[in-house]
C-alpha cells in the first residue's frame, strides 16, 4: 500500500511535468489530466510496470490488474478468503475498492495508518457495517467497540480478530478465530493472559481437538459481538451460567448451595466458577497447581473466608447429596430428612384431608357448633403464654419469610421476596436478628418450665392430664378420630385439656429449635465449628436446616392453621391462644374431659371471666389475620412450585 502511494504521486508530478508546467494535479483530476497527457509508464522494484491510464483512465474502477502487480502478497490473501470466494460465485463480495475507498473514488485512498483512511483501526468497523450491519451494530455494544468509541484506538478492530485480507469463517483451520488460532490472535492484545489459558484444562483440550472444547470467545462472547458486561465482577457473574452449559453436573450442585443460591438473589459478593476455579489457569483438583488443589484450598477460600481452618476447606461446594460415595455422612443426612418430610407430610396430609371431608359433611348435617359468644367465658391461656405464642408467631414468619428466598432462589416469588425486603443483605440480618429472637423465647419457655416444676413443685408438668407428655390416652383419641372420620362413630372422643395434635405441634417446636437453631448457628460461624468438625457437617448443617425449617413452615402453615383456623366450626379464625379467652360454652364442648375435672376438683370458678374487650378482640383479629394471610401466601407459593416442578 505504501509503495502504491508512492507511485501515484511521482506519477501525478510526471503528468503536471508533461503538460508543461501548469498546476499540480489535484485529487479526483486524474482521470481528466490523463485525456490530456500522453501513457506514461512507472515500473516497481520487483520490475512490474503499469502505465498511468491503467489506473487513472476514466471510467476505470478498481485497476485490479495493477493492484495484484503492486500488491501481490495482499492479493494472495484476498484471492483465499470468503470475500474472493462470494465473488467467485456470481454474489457480491468486497473488493479492493470497497474496503480502501469511499464511494469508490480514488481520492478517498489512503494509508492504512492515516486517520481519514477507511481502513484505519477507528474506522474500520464503519467499513465493514456497509455489508455487516448486524455484526457491526453488536460490535459498538461490546467491549472492544465500547473501547473504540471512547477513542481508546488500541481496542481490537474488526481487522485485528479477523484480519485484513485472508478473511475466512471460523470452522476453517487457517481462520484467525479457529480453535488452535484464537489464543495467539487474542494474546496479540492479551498478551499475560495467554500462559495462563495454555497452561488450562481448556487449552488441552483444543489441542486434543476437542471440538466442544471452550476457547477464548466461548466465554468472552462479550469482547466483540455481544453485550459488554458493566465490570469484571458482573463478567464473573455472567460465566456462572455460561460455565454450566459445558459442567452440566457441576453447575446444579454449585446452585445448590449458599454460594449459587445467594448469588441468584443478587449477592454480588457470592463466590462464582472463577473466583475458585480461577479465569483462564482452569486445572482438575488432582493438579498441584489447581487453585481447587486440596495443598492450595485454604489459600484459595481465605480470599473470602479469612481465617479458614483445614476443616473449612473440606467443606464440599459441589455436593451431591444422592450420591453415597461422594459423602455418605451427607447422602444419610439428606435421606432422613427426606424421609421425616414424607411421613410428616403424609401422616397429616391424609389426617387433614379426613378431618376436612367429615367436618364439611357434618357442617351439612348440622353438627358442627360456631360457638362465639356467651355470657360466661373461661382464660384458658395466660399472659406469658399469649406473649410467647406472639412472639413466636412474629419471628417464625420473619424466619420463613427471609429463609425462603434461599431455598426458592430460582423462583420468580423467591427473588421478588428476596428483593421486596431488601435484598439479601437486608434478609441475612433480619433472619438472624430473629433467629436470636426464636433463641430467646425458647430459653424463657424452659426456664418458665423449670420455675414451675422446681419452685413452685408443679409436678402435673411432666404426667397427668395437664402435661404435653403424651400418654396412653392420646393413642385412644387418634383413633378413635379416625373411627370418626370413616363414620364409624357419630362423635368424637372427649379430648382433655391437650389433643394428640396439639402436643404434636408442642414438641415439634421443641425438636424444631434446636434442630434448626443449631443448624442455622453452624452457618453462621462455619470457621468457629470447622475447627473441631469437618467441613462436610457444613453441607449436613445447611441440607438439615434448610430441609427442618421447609417441614416446619409447611407443617405450620398448613396443618396447624387447619387444626385451628380453617376447620368449620373455627373458620376463619381462632383467637382465643390471642385473647386468652374462650366462651364457656365452647370450652366445654371441646374440651369436655377437662370440664369435668375442673368441676370436681372445684376449680371452674377460679377460671372464670368476663369476654375479650372489643378492643381486644379488635388486635387479635387484625393480628391472626395478617399472620394468617402472611402464612397462607408462603405456603401457597410453595405448593405453586412443587405442582410445576423446578
Amino acid at each position: 500500500m505504501k509503495r502504491h502511494a508512492l507511485l501515484a504521486a511521482a506519477g501525478l508530478v510526471l503528468l503536471s511535468v508533461a503538460v508543461g508546467g501548469q498546476q499540480p494535479v489535484e485529487p479526483g483530476e486524474a482521470g481528466r489530466v490523463a485525456d490530456r497527457v500522453p501513457i506514461l509508464e512507472i515500473q516497481s522494484d520487483s520490475g512490474a510496470s503499469i502505465a498511468c491510464q491503467g489506473c487513472h483512465e476514466p471510467g476505470k474502477p478498481m485497476p485490479y490488474l495493477g493492484g495484484a502487480r503492486f500488491h501481490v502478497h495482499a492479493h494472495e490473501q484476498y484471492e483465499s478468503s470468503v470475500h474472493a470466494l462470494v465473488s467467485s460465485r456470481g454474489a457480491p463480495g468486497a473488493t479492493c475498492l470497497d474496503c480502501h475507498s469511499s464511494n469508490g473514488q480514488w481520492d478517498t485512498v489512503f494509508r492504512f495508518d492515516d486517520p481519514r483512511s477507511t481502513v484505519h483501526r477507528a474506522n474500520v468497523s464503519a467499513t465493514c457495517a456497509k455489508c455487516h450491519g448486524a455484526e457491526a451494530e453488536s460490535f459498538r455494544s461490546s467491549i472492544h467497540g465500547l473501547g473504540q468509541s471512547r477513542g481508546v484506538n488500541a481496542s481490537a478492530s474488526c481487522a485485528d480478530c479477523h484480519g485484513s485480507h485472508a478473511i475466512v469463517p471460523s470452522t476453517d483451520p487457517k481462520s484467525m478465530l479457529s480453535p488452535a488460532a484464537m489464543s495467539t490472535t487474542c494474546s496479540a492484545c492479551h498478551q499475560t493472559i495467554r500462559a495462563d489459558y495454555e497452561a488450562s484444562s481448556h487449552f488441552k483440550a483444543v489441542a486434543r481437538g476437542d471440538a466442544g472444547a471452550p476457547v477464548c470467545v466461548t466465554c468472552h462472547s462479550a469482547v466483540s459481538h455481544g453485550r459488554a458486561p458493566a465490570s469484571t465482577r458482573d463478567f464473573n457473574i455472567e460465566t456462572v451460567t455460561r460455565c454450566g452449559e459445558c459442567h452440566e453436573k457441576q453447575a446444579p450442585s454449585y446452585r445448590d448451595t449458599f454460594h449459587g443460591q445467594s448469588l441468584a438473589l443478587g449477592f454480588r459478593p457470592s463466590a462464582t466458577c472463577a473466583d475458585c476455579h480461577t479465569s483462564h489457569r482452569n486445572l482438575p483438583a488432582s493438579d498441584t497447581e489447581s487453585s481447587v488443589h486440596a495443598g492450595n484450598l485454604i489459600g484459595t477460600c481465605g480470599r473470602c473466608h479469612p481465617g479458614a481452618t483445614s476443616g473449612f476447606v473440606t467443606y464440599d461446594p459441589h455436593a451431591e447429596p444422592s450420591n453415597p460415595d461422594r459423602s455418605a455422612v451427607i447422602y444419610w443426612a439428606s435421606t432422613f430428612m427426606s424421609l421425616l418430610f414424607v411421613a410428616v407430610f403424609g401422616f397429616f396430609g391424609i389426617h387433614t384431608v379426613l378431618w376436612l371431608q367429615r367436618s364439611i359433611v357434618g357442617l351439612a348435617r348440622g353438627e358442627a357448633h360456631r360457638i362465639r359468644d356467651g355470657e360466661q367465658w373461661i382464660i384458658r391461656f395466660g399472659r406469658p403464654d399469649r406473649a410467647t405464642h406472639a412472639v413466636m408467631a412474629v419471628s417464625f414468619i420473619v424466619l420463613a419469610a427471609t429463609g425462603l428466598p434461599l431455598m426458592y432462589y430460582y423462583t420468580g416469588w423467591g427473588q421478588g421476596l428476596a428483593a421486596a425486603v431488601g435484598g439479601l443483605d437486608v434478609t441475612r440480618f433480619l433472619h438472624r436478628v430473629f433467629a436470636v429472637v426464636t433463641f430467646g423465647y425458647a430459653i424463657f419457655h424452659v426456664s418458665r418450665l423449670g420455675w414451675k416444676w422446681i419452685v413452685k413443685r408443679e409436678r402435673g408438668l411432666f404426667r397427668g392430664p395437664d402435661s404435653m407428655v403424651p400418654r396412653r390416652k392420646d393413642f385412644a383419641d387418634l383413633i378413635g378420630m379416625v373411627r370418626w372420620f370413616v363414620y364409624v362413630d357419630k362423635t368424637m372422643p372427649r379430648f382433655d385439656r391437650w389433643t394428640y395434635w396439639e402436643k404434636f405441634d408442642y414438641f415439634a417446636v421443641f425438636w424444631g429449635v434446636p434442630i434448626i437453631g443449631l443448624s442455622g448457628l453452624v452457618l453462621w460461624c462455619p470457621n468457629w465449628f470447622s475447627a473441631v468438625l469437618p467441613g462436610e457437617f457444613l453441607n449436613v448443617a445447611m441440607i438439615v436446616h434448610g430441609e427442618e425449617a421447609l417441614l416446619a413452615t409447611g407443617f405450620i402453615f398448613a396443618f396447624h392453621f387447619f387444626h385451628n383456623h380453617m376447620r368449620p366450626e373455627n373458620f376463619p379464625l381462632d383467637t382465643v391462644v390471642f385473647t386468652g379467652r374462650l366462651p364457656l360454652a365452647r370450652f366445654q364442648e371441646e374440651r369436655p374431659e377437662e370440664y369435668r375435672r375442673l368441676v370436681e376438683e372445684g376449680r371452674l370458678e377460679d377460671l372464670l371471666a368476663d369476654a375479650p374487650s372489643r378492643r381486644a378482640r379488635l388486635l387479635a383479629a387484625v393480628f391472626g389475620f395478617s399472620a394468617y394471610a402472611a402464612g397462607l401466601v408462603l405456603i401457597g407459593a410453595i405448593f405453586w412450585t412443587m405442582v410445576r416442578g423446578r
